[in-house]
């Protein structure tokens, strides 16, 4: 990922990282998203955020089919407050249950 991208990401967060706590699962969550987002980008071969889309965030659901229940609900939940912020016009799909 390019580090402009990386930047861009921590910027947008930044109001999600500031406010209450700086608890471990917060900076956790933070390191997820930017594995999230280079892991799509990597695969769809687009380095760019605005080449994330929702057909994209499935693609990425049903790569991840094996992960725990428990995980797949936390990555939706910083998927979501990530496109409130950065893209609102992009709906986060849940990820299915297996």
């Amino acid at each position: 990922m390019h580090n402009h991208t990386h930047y861009l990401i921590r910027q947008t967060m930044s109001s999600y990282t500031t406010k209450g706590k700086k608890s471990a699962y917060k900076k956790k969550q933070i390191t997820r998203l930017v594995s999230i987002l280079e892991r799509i980008m990597n695969k769809e071969g687009d380095p760019r955020l605005e080449a994330i889309g929702k057909r994209q965030i499935i693609r990425y659901w049903k790569s991840i089919e094996d992960e725990s229940s428990k995980t797949r609900r936390e990555k939706y939940s910083i998927l979501c407050k990530f496109f409130n912020l950065y893209n609102p016009k992009i709906t986060v799909p849940e990820p299915r249950e297996h």
